[in-house]
């Protein structure tokens, strides 16, 4: 009974396949191949929906918030790593609208504040107290309200910018000394002489600038040293101190944040061009090494 139940199975199966005209066949396949791809995309957009990347693409998160979020957690992950590797975190920020993504650390529980060392990517040469200034930014959208010791918080010396004209260079001088005479522990320094941050938050203007590198300018050719000057800026104020691209590019991890539609073609633009060789009339695709992008749906439409 069982050899006859088997016999008569494989027999249907050949009558059947051999019942199926060719055009038949192409056409049942081709609705399986629908269904199978109507089911890939459907599990994509809801992958993207809670946060996701495409092999390790950027990240997409639907509102701002959930963007500072992930900064958060992102800055905690790497703060925790190298605290246990060497006992403190070096992390260096930009200003303009990554300040206010930083606020997604307030409140945040078991956070080592105390081994953190927080430097900026860039600064204008004006006072603390200033509108311009990004360290007096992040004071109010965060550092302000967690306790790292004041010490940690490496900010340019105001004494020698009274006034923003004719200040980069003694601006520059002082925090590429400073940073230089930092312990390895706090700072650790690779083999090619360059300083390893833990994290770089960046950001990015809508003509591509990072830190105060602007498109086609001078200073991305110079690799030394760590804080170069720069008195030209054609945002205002003119003069300003920049960490050098060789100091960008050794940094461990560095993460780019593209929030609102504004952000949409220019973020697209760049990681366009970063898959290539990167181009000097786009700073921020330039940059190389360990990239993450962290993104609501606006920033990222035009991709």
């Amino acid at each position: 009974l069982e050899r006859r139940t088997v016999r008569r199975t494989n027999m249907w199966s050949c009558a059947s396949s051999a019942t199926l005209s060719p055009s038949v066949l192409q056409r049942t396949n081709l609705r399986a191949t629908r269904r199978s791809d109507s089911r890939v995309r459907g599990s994509t957009r809801a992958r993207t929906k809670m946060g996701s990347s495409n092999a390790d693409g950027p990240k997409i998160f639907p509102e701002s918030s959930q963007v500072a979020d992930a900064l958060a957690d992102l800055t905690m992950k790497a703060a925790d790593e190298a605290i246990k590797e060497r006992g403190s975190f070096a992390v260096a920020v930009a200003g303009g609208s990554l300040i206010n993504l930083l606020g997604g650390l307030k409140g945040k529980q078991d956070v080592d504040w105390s081994n953190w060392h927080v430097f900026w990517v860039d600064e204008r040469c004006v006072p603390h107290s200033d509108p311009d200034s990004n360290f007096g930014g992040a004071v109010k959208a965060l550092l302000g309200e967690v306790p790292i010791p004041s010490t940690q918080l490496y900010a340019i010396d105001e004494s020698l910018c009274p006034q923003n004209a004719g200040a980069a260079k003694a601006c520059a001088e002082e925090y590429d000394a400073r940073l230089k005479s930092l312990s390895r522990e706090i700072l650790p320094v690779s083999g090619a002489g360059l300083p390893v941050f833990d994290l770089l938050l960046l950001g990015f203007g809508p003509d591509g600038h990072i830190c105060s590198l602007f498109p086609d300018h001078a200073l991305l050719s110079v690799t030394e040293p760590w804080i170069l000057p720069i008195a030209d800026s054609p945002k205002p104020p003119p003069e300003r101190i920049t960490f050098s691209l060789p100091v960008v590019n050794a940094a461990k991890s560095k993460c780019f944040t593209a929030v609102g539609e504004g952000k949409a073609e220019m973020a697209a633009t760049i990681i366009k061009k970063s898959s290539s060789s990167g181009d000097s009339f786009v700073p921020a695709s330039l940059v190389t090494g360990d990239i993450v992008w962290l993104m609501d749906e606006a920033g990222a439409s035009k991709l």
